[in-house]
């Protein structure tokens, strides 16, 4: 068969007998021999063998692609321009065959393609008494490979994780496991692992590595494997633990007395809230903010919905421009630092008002008629009640809407929820060379504005 395009999630899609047909790992242009299996409307297939390889192929210059298949990137085995556009196609495609919108080919804006990640997660497997830490191949998410480098993650992400590396070989010390009723602990099977470069800081030539690990709810040996990590490597700035909140939940539930109400600390560490809301591409998320900025600047708003709004960073940048922002935030960790924000700029950050909850059951009780509703969703995209908010009649007051979103399938799922809304323009940000992923940005204003 002959591939014709890459799909949403990196494969390569072609056609044998009419069936699409769904090929991780090749490039259009390439005819290959695939097995395939069908299922219902599409098939599934792995290369065989490559017939005659597309012109768009390079040599992929990661040893974990071919050699491990590792599922980080996607696209690694075809050029950086052949990847934009079909970055660019994903999104068009998806906007009109499932938003039934049809855009022209959006702009892309790009920058490095290679080790532009200031965040690296890992994971964790016990193999017996050792550990393996890895990645997970495209084709088996069961099975962890041990990562030795990486080629789109900043450099000193990767040599810190060869200093921890060496200190969990060494098996001196033990990683978190689960405690039972009867105070022992036993290993975890899994564990994570999230390594986080700090920004540079004046006077310094590199930033700190934050790392945090993830799972389990009991540690005997924490301080001490954190003096450990944090002696073996100078550009570690801070270790924290976060125990599995699911875990202790269900533990502290078994043990509560049947007349109360079992109650769980919060164990966030301090400082998650920079793992939870920087980008991982530090040049183009400034330039998506950038972009996001003017496009409220559009609307000349009084009042500005911030939805999702994180650690408010952008929500504190139209404070400072006199406009009155209500920044929603789920996470408490996030809305304590866009409230932090807010008390810092003194009488302006006053016009603001930070919400923890989710913006479905907030946004229904917002004071004020907003001008400009900023949303910037997960990747599941908004919940049906956002949706339909913003179209109910009572919201006439709304000039336009700025998503800002990471997947374009649920960023079309939710245009289609919004008819009364037309796109007067959207940008695409390369955040993520290497893999199928694309952050857009999308400016909806009213069909009869």
């Amino acid at each position: 068969m002959t591939i014709d395009r890459i799909a949403a999630g990196g494969d390569g899609v072609g056609r044998i007998d009419g069936l699409a047909v769904f090929v991780p790992r090749t490039a259009p242009g390439d005819v290959v021999q695939v097995a395939y299996v069908t299922h219902a409307r599409h098939g599934r297939g792995r290369v065989l063998q490559v017939i005659t390889p597309s012109p768009l192929r390079v040599t992929p210059p990661c040893v974990h692609y071919e050699r491990d298949g590792c599922g980080g990137c996607q696209l690694q085995h075809l050029a950086s321009e052949a990847q934009r556009d079909a970055r660019q196609h994903i999104v068009q495609d998806s906007l009109a065959r499932i938003g039934r919108r049809d855009v022209p080919l959006p702009t892309l804006e790009h920058g490095e393609a290679w080790a532009y990640r200031s965040r690296l997660s890992l994971t964790l497997r016990r193999r017996g008494s050792s550990w393996v830490g890895g990645l997970h191949p495209h084709d088996d998410p069961t099975r962890v490979f041990a990562l030795e480098s990486c080629r789109i993650a900043h450099p000193e992400l990767v040599a810190v994780w060869e200093s921890v590396r060496q200190t969990i070989r060494r098996g001196d010390l033990a990683l978190p496991g689960t405690a039972l009723p009867s105070g022992a602990v036993v290993p975890c099977d899994v564990l994570r692992l999230h390594l986080r470069l700090a920004p540079v800081s004046a006077g310094a030539e590199t930033g700190s590595v934050s790392v945090v690990l993830q799972g389990g709810t009991a540690w005997p040996d924490e301080q001490a494997w954190t003096t450990a990590v944090q002696s073996a490597d100078a550009r570690i700035g801070g270790v924290w633990w976060t125990p599995d909140r699911v875990a202790l939940r269900a533990a502290d539930r078994r043990s509560a007395p049947p007349d109360r109400t079992a109650t769980v600390v919060d164990y966030a560490p301090q400082g998650r809230e920079a793992l939870a809301f920087s980008q991982v591409n530090s040049e183009i998320a400034g330039a998506l903010r950038e972009f996001v900025y003017s496009a409220v600047a559009q609307f000349r708003a009084a009042h500005v919905i911030d939805g999702y709004a994180g650690a408010g960073e952008l929500s504190a940048r139209w404070l400072a421009d006199g406009i009155a922002v209500t920044a929603i935030e789920a996470d408490p960790a996030g809305a304590e630092t866009a409230a932090a924000r807010f008390r810092a700029l003194g009488d302006a950050g006053r016009r603001g008002h930070v919400v923890c909850d989710l913006m479905e059951q907030a946004i229904a009780s917002i004071d004020g008629a907003p001008d400009v509703v900023v949303l910037n969703p997960p990747r599941r995209g908004v919940h049906p009640d956002v949706a339909a908010w913003l179209e109910a009649s009572d919201q006439r007051g709304v000039k336009g809407i700025v998503y800002i979103s990471c997947d374009p399938a649920t960023l079309a799922r939710d245009l289609a929820r919004l008819p009364s809304w037309r796109i007067a323009g959207i940008r695409c940000f390369d955040m993520f060379p290497q893999t199928s992923h694309v952050e857009s940005v999308c400016v909806l204003r009213r069909e009869d504005a």
